[in-house]
């Protein structure tokens, strides 16, 4: 489990993850995903020390065929990047939502390119799943999205809304291209360049294109946007967190999208 952990290519090629929580293990049961190992800390080697939640989650594992350990809290501590482990943790396998084709995507989608910290991938999704995204595609460069603090700050949101890695170089273009001409929206994120966005229609079919915060989008992905978005901020506030701001932009497509329903 610390291998898959340090290797985040031999967790995604082996549809592995490792979850700590026991919320989070109960959500990626709910999506279909199995729980083939369970780790349990307890002060002493005595089932009986375990909450009832999660006596009742190792049941529930026990019962479709996965092993449950009771470890030491130092073992529990080992598989954790928190300072104050849950004492919890699972090796689960599958696969998240499927992506549906480009041609069946449902609006909005989000196009996350050179979002390197997991923390803010995380927080994205959870946004994205809130405010009824279709779907979140993230370039090779992005955070892992089996990278436990992911996993933790998503609070279980990549396991009901869509979310997929694109590898190959170039794919974010391809998408946002095939979906422009589609007659979507494919609006970038900038501090600085476009129009406010409560400015702009967003009830439609829409993309938002989002850059890491240290670069932006590229060059290259920018070409395939037909307009840019800017978030109006006080003087002297140069920019928002990239999760602050796709939150914002987000909650405005929903807003939008209700008022129109």
């Amino acid at each position: 489990m610390r291998r898959l952990l340090a290797r985040p290519s031999r967790r995604r090629a082996r549809g592995l993850w490792v979850i700590e929580g026991r919320r989070l293990v109960e959500d990626a049961g709910r999506a279909g995903l199995q729980v083939r190992r369970l780790l349990l800390a307890v002060p002493r080697p005595d089932p009986d020390a375990l909450d009832p939640a999660v006596q009742a989650l190792a049941d529930r594992v026990e019962a479709a065929g996965g092993q449950v350990y009771l470890c030491s809290e130092r073992v529990a501590a080992l598989l954790s990047d928190t300072a104050h482990p849950q004492g919890v943790v699972a090796l689960v396998e599958g696969d998240l939502p499927p992506l549906p084709p480009t041609e069946e995507l449902e609006p909005p989608v989000v196009l996350l390119e050179g979002v390197q910290d997991p923390g803010n991938v995380g927080t994205i999704l959870r946004s994205a799943a809130a405010a009824g995204a279709g779907a979140v595609l993230l370039d090779g460069a992005c955070a892992d999205l089996g990278h436990p603090k992911t996993l933790r700050t998503s609070a279980g949101a990549m396991f009901r809304v869509p979310a997929a890695r694109l590898g190959e170089p170039g794919g974010l273009a391809r998408v946002a291209g095939a979906l422009r001409e589609r007659g979507w929206d494919v609006l970038g994120l900038d501090p600085h360049r476009g129009r406010p966005y409560y400015t702009q229609a967003l009830d439609g079919p829409v993309a938002l294109v989002v850059g890491g915060e240290a670069r932006g989008i590229s060059p290259e992905l920018a070409a395939c946007c037909n307009g840019f978005l800017t978030i109006p901020m006080a003087r002297g506030v140069e920019s928002l967190n990239v999760a602050a701001a796709t939150a914002v932009v987000l909650f405005e497509v929903a807003r939008q999208r209700a008022l129109r329903a």
